[in-house]
């Protein structure tokens, strides 16, 4: 059929390579959160260290604008802050968190790590990433 115009490829092929582009960089990230909680864990270990899912959890209920930077140092940054705010107890809200294979709230879970938890997890976070990159 060579006199019949080929269907050019439209956005409908963009959303797919927009979710494959946003879930390797939440995933690459909560690699990295990984990483860092390990060595965290070496410094402090008695602040409460949160699993790999919980992570996961954490990192994607974060905007995806926070992840479009192509400076991981910055995403590191923005997105610790990002998830103080959130989590801190005076703006804390019970709805703001869900879990990655649900939509059930994040917190409370059968880990045991409540919003207390992973706010202070998030601050001790942020402080070693600044002793690590801007010292």
């Amino acid at each position: 059929m060579s006199g019949m115009p080929t269907p050019l490829h439209t956005t409908v092929l963009e959303p797919g390579v927009i979710t494959y582009s946003a879930n390797h960089s939440y995933k690459q990230l909560a690699r990295i959160f990984r990483h860092l909680r390990d060595e965290l864990h070496e410094q402090q270990p008695r602040l409460a260290k949160p699993t790999s899912s919980m992570i996961e959890h954490l990192v994607f209920n974060c905007p995806l604008a926070l992840l479009q930077n192509e400076d991981w140092q910055q995403v590191i940054e923005d997105v610790l802050r990002y998830l103080m705010k959130q989590l801190h107890p005076a703006y804390y809200k019970d709805d703001l968190f869900i879990r990655v294979d649900s939509d059930q709230a994040l917190f409370p879970n059968e880990e045991l790590f409540d919003p207390q938890d992973a706010y202070l997890f998030s601050k001790a976070l942020l402080e070693q990433h600044h002793q690590n990159f801007f010292n």
